[in-house]
């Protein structure tokens, strides 16, 4: 494993090993044998020093346990790094860690305004040996958190001084820091203009497949709609009444850009988006998300296909967990042309942004043909909705499908 040393007071060593040889030189031409003893004893800890500092480290390896974590706010996980030593030992060292602050340490409640946090444990170990070092840390906020960097410093046995080592490889580790929770505290209703798998009472579509009953025969009703078993029963003609059924599939768009002097603006319209995707996931709806954020690929955005169930929940908690507001952004109006002209948009449309006259306009003219739900409640009902959030029964288990 490859490491990059810095040496610091190794220059002190060798000016001290240079005075003492001169004065170890003196005593012995002089006939001080005690004196010289004690300059050929310094002289001898000093080259000890000088050789045990220029090998240590060397055959020093590290390895970490899991390459991704995947944790709420608020839970905890543990890091884990297995370090196996060469042949020479290290005494009374400190490991630090840097990782990006979306995780820290549960004892740890400051806030870190540079994105990164500096984590120091003792380290010590035994020549030919191994060790494991275990931290554990917790979730602090939505995002991704990676080990940027590994260090570790071993102090001079005998007077100033010390080793930098630090690590030169990619670290394979990551923790994703999914977002809160909450209730949505709404229903999304199916459409009963488009035919789908939703029973719902008023539709103009039924399932074939799910017969509910008979009633009786009135002239509007096709010949291979009559049951002719009921009707022979009951002596007078019988027609098959099915489920009425109706399409019911979402569309969440989230405008990723910030309103002026909206403080956490982003971080509460992601929440928003994951209030209804857990109603979705939990009442089997299929869903797909846009949000306004430039990516590579045949969409200018980022768009997560449709899908239902818990697979679906777990894409796009990942997906929420590494972005951020960094991110370039795209115009959101045009966003919502590019899905609309490319045909994208199925009967309801959720749009999670902050107010614009621009997007009044074009969601009063998009409900002559959707549904569409102008969702701002982040800002309008700011106080009334943090109040009411609370967690939902939705766990680390639907997330590490």
């Amino acid at each position: 494993m490859k490491w990059i040393r810095y040496e610091h007071g190794f220059r002190s060593i060798h000016q001290g090993m240079a005075i003492t040889v001169m004065f170890f030189l003196y005593a012995f031409i002089y006939m001080q044998v005690w004196l010289a003893a004690c300059f050929a004893a310094v002289f001898a800890m000093l080259a000890f020093q000088n050789i045990y500092f220029s090998k240590v480290g060397q055959g020093l390896s590290v390895k970490f346990r899991a390459k991704q974590k995947r944790i709420l706010i608020g839970d905890g996980e543990e890091l884990v790094l297995e370090f196996e030593n060469g042949t020479v030992p290290i005494w009374n060292g400190t490991l630090t860690l840097s990782l990006e602050d979306a995780v820290a340490p549960s004892s740890d409640n400051k806030k870190h305004y540079s994105g990164i946090y500096d984590l120091t444990v003792p380290f010590a170990i035994g020549g030919n040996k191994k060790t494991e070092i275990r931290i554990p840390l917790e979730g602090k906020k939505r995002g991704l958190s990676r080990v940027t960097r590994v260090m570790l410093e071993i102090p001079h046995l005998f007077g100033d001084g010390f080793v930098n080592m630090e690590l030169n490889e990619p670290i394979y580790y990551q923790s994703l820091v999914y977002p809160k929770v909450t209730p949505l505290g709404r229903e999304l209703k199916s459409s009963p203009y488009k035919p789908g798998e939703t029973e719902q009472k008023q539709s103009l579509f039924m399932d074939a497949f799910q017969p509910i009953g008979t009633r009786d025969y009135i002239p509007t009703d096709r010949f291979d709609q009559i049951h002719w078993t009921a009707s022979a029963r009951m002596q007078k003609l019988q027609t098959k009444e099915f489920l009425p059924v109706s399409s019911q599939s979402v569309v969440l768009i989230m405008n990723a850009i910030e309103k002026d002097r909206g403080f956490l603006d982003f971080e509460k319209k992601l929440e928003r988006l994951v209030s209804y995707a857990d109603y979705c996931m939990k009442n089997d709806i299929p869903y797909s998300v846009a949000i306004n954020i430039r990516s590579f690929g045949g969409k200018p955005y980022l768009l997560l296909p449709s899908g239902s169930g818990k697979v679906q929940f777990q894409k796009v908690m990942v997906m929420l967990a590494k972005i951020s507001d960094k991110h370039a952004k795209l115009p959101y109006e045009e966003m919502l042309w590019h899905l609309e002209s490319h045909g994208e948009l199925p009967q309801t449309v959720v749009l999670i942004t902050h107010e614009n006259n621009r997007v009044k306009a074009l969601a009063k003219q998009w409900q002559k043909r959707y549904e569409v739900i102008l969702d701002n409640s982040h800002e309008r009902n700011e106080r009334i909705w943090d109040n009411q959030q609370k967690e939902t029964g939705t766990d680390s288990t639907y997330l590490n499908v």
